[in-house]
């Protein structure tokens, strides 16, 4: 992980070289073994260095090119060095000795924009055109890593986070309201919004060129409905060539300089992972370190029965198939509950989705730190590549009044917990085939509400708000619109965007959160393979359990019930209730959180704790995501308006 920031002013003034200097001393604490600095004149471009790499001890970044055009910051892992090296007609030897942002640099030089058709791994950089007086900004197909810009009279800056932006005196504060309702409403993040004012981010698979005048120019160069199908591979085909995609992400994903762990659950994704890096590790004499979080008291027993609600005794038999896997359990109420929050709040620089994810999250790069294992690996992508379930093939089947296949499939889905029963894997079904006017006006009927996950303030409900949700809402909303799985994976990746909370794991922990499932190549191959191949032979993620079968013990392989690693999320909440409550009432005196929040609506909640009902979805719904999502956003409200 690095830090990048850059200040350009067009007309000449001034001050740029101050500025980024200035901006660049914000972001010290997500790159503090190494600053370097290039003043332009008119533009000045600063880097932040972490070491995670071996090749980061020849990174002097800023880098410049061969003839002085082009000026290059880069955060980086480029996870195919060796292809480009071969393409680049750089050899062998040359290439050990250069950084990553190094063969960004060689790419964009040799093939200008179409460079990021052939770069795998996690970036976003920055490139400054000294002939065109352009910048080029980039992300990574997934944004794995951040990055922010923002757009002033006459004046550009970017940086990684937005606090090196709000470090520049004519950079405005405050948090944006409307950016913070669509996220509580769990919508696409279908525009380039930040969670602050004056602040955007760049939307990752997209590059931007700046020019001058202030100008910019945006296109997609990663587009999930762009793969092409493959619909002539045989079924022993698709099986290896998954495993294999797989294997070739986590290789390159396990370079660094000490220890790997593991984000280890009883699911698929984790143990899939676990089975591909174990063996690579224990060839080179490495152990990984493997870490489950589990509940600690009993009320997790009553959580909702189609779920895991103790992965603990699944992973422990992937961890035994392998020698040098150390499993190691932790829990996440034994994490003070507000202070984590608070803390990953001000390192993201937004709210967090899920509070007691981040407790167990913060409980396991604590540990893999301390252990000298930092180079951390997930699966959050899994769930929209390798082991998608198959359920848009129900789409298919009811547009073309496929009748039989349509009950038999649905039913499949509800025996694989996928929904709750075949009536509501129908009406998702047939939601897209419904005219989009009569659905909005469905929702905009009397009583309905936006969502029941969102803890809004009264100002918020009315038809203009429901007119919004109904136009904009994505795939976890009523009016999704998902036409076929690759759609789907389109919006999922849209409703979110890893790359701070990566950033907040690398500056908070010193360790660097990776996920191989998320590889490029990897989901390539996956959008490649049509629904059938998933839900097929009367199972959901056919290809992926074909493939790993032998890899991963059966009972992980086969069972129908989804994982959950916050089941005891009441014990959990009441033992912070206390500290919920004071930041409840700190946020009744912030004029900002009454504006955008029901706090009064929370504070209910959090004083009925002990009634709530883990067995009962909309006590689940009220009393822990709505009340854990509504807390963050008003912590970081209370934040970002200055009222700390």
């Amino acid at each position: 992980m690095s830090a990048i920031a850059g200040v350009w002013y067009p007309d000449g003034r001034l001050g740029a070289n101050a500025d980024c200097q200035r901006v660049s001393r914000s972001l010290a604490l997500y790159g503090p073994d190494q600053e370097g600095l290039w003043n332009g004149g008119e533009i000045a471009l600063a880097h932040r260095l972490m070491r995670f790499l071996p090749e980061d001890r020849f990174d002097r970044q800023p880098l410049s090119g061969r003839d002085g055009r082009l000026h290059l910051v880069a955060d980086c892992r480029i996870d195919n060095r060796e292809e480009l090296g071969r393409a680049l007609g750089i050899d062998a030897a040359q290439q050990t000795v250069m950084c990553d942002a190094a063969f960004i640099l060689a790419a964009l030089e040799r093939w200008s924009e179409n460079a990021l058709d052939r770069l795998c791994g996690d970036f976003a950089f920055a490139a400054w055109d000294a002939d065109a007086r352009t910048i080029m900004l980039a992300r990574d197909p997934v944004g794995n890593r951040p990055l922010h810009f923002h757009v002033g009279q006459g004046w550009f800056a970017f940086a990684s986070m937005p606090k090196g932006l709000l470090a520049l005196p004519n950079v405005p504060t405050g948090p944006d309201p409307e950016r913070l309702l669509t996220w509580q409403m769990l919508l696409p993040l279908d525009d380039a919004r930040s969670f602050y004012k004056g602040i955007h981010r760049l939307e990752f698979g997209k590059l931007a060129i700046v020019d001058a005048q202030g100008r910019i120019r945006q296109r997609r160069y990663w587009n999930p409905m762009a793969v092409p199908l493959r619909r002539g591979i045989r079924d022993d085909e698709d099986a290896e060539g998954l495993r294999d995609a797989l294997d070739v992400a986590v290789k390159a994903q396990l370079r660094g300089t000490s220890g790997t762990a593991l984000m280890l659950s009883g699911g698929l994704d984790s143990t899939a992972i676990a089975s591909s890096a174990a063996p690579m590790l224990a060839a080179e004499g490495k152990r990984l370190q493997a870490y489950t979080n589990t509940p600690v008291s009993d009320d997790h027993r009553a959580f909702a029965s189609h779920f895991l609600t103790d992965e603990g005794p699944l992973a422990a038999q992937m961890a035994a198939l392998h020698p040098n896997i150390d499993h190691h359990l932790v829990h996440a109420a034994d994490a003070e509950l507000l202070t984590v929050i608070e803390r990953m709040i001000f390192l993201a620089d937004q709210p967090v989705m899920n509070p007691l994810s981040t407790a167990w999250s913060h409980e396991i790069y604590t540990r893999a730190s301390a252990a000298g294992a930092p180079v951390v690996l997930t699966g959050l992508s899994g769930n929209i590549g390798m082991t998608y379930s198959g359920e848009h093939g129900l789409i298919r089947h009811a547009a073309r009044l496929r009748l039989w296949p349509l009950w038999r499939d649905a039913g499949v889905l509800v025996a694989h917990s996928i929904y709750p029963d075949r009536t509501a894997a129908l009406r998702h079904a047939l939601r897209p085939l419904l005219p989009i006017d009569f659905l909005a006006r469905w929702h905009r009927r009397p009583g309905n509400t936006i969502t029941p996950l969102a803890a809004l303030s009264a100002q918020w409900e009315n038809a203009d708000a429901l007119a919004m949700f109904a136009r904009n809402s994505g795939v976890s909303a009523p009016l999704a619109r998902v036409r076929n799985w690759q759609h789907w994976h389109q919006i999922i990746m849209q409703s979110r965007d890893p790359g701070p909370l990566n950033a907040a794991a690398n500056a908070g922990y010193r360790v660097d959160r990776r996920d191989p499932t998320s590889d490029r190549r990897l989901l390539a191959y996956c959008l490649a393979l049509p629904e059938h191949r998933f839900l097929r032979n009367g199972r959901t993620k056919d290809v992926f359990r074909r493939a790993f079968a032998g890899r991963i013990p059966a009972e992980i392989l086969h069972t129908p019930l989804s994982g959950t690693q916050t089941s005891d999320w009441k014990s959990i909440l009441l033992k912070a209730r206390p500290a919920i409550q004071a930041e409840l009432a700190h946020q009744a005196r912030v004029a900002t959180c009454g504006e955008l929040i029901d706090i009064d609506g929370l504070r209910a909640l959090a004083d009925t704790l002990e009634d709530a009902k883990p067995e009962d979805w909309g006590s689940v719904q009220r009393h822990y995501l709505k009340l854990v999502r509504g807390l963050s956003t008003g912590m970081f409200t209370r934040r970002a308006a200055g009222g700390n």
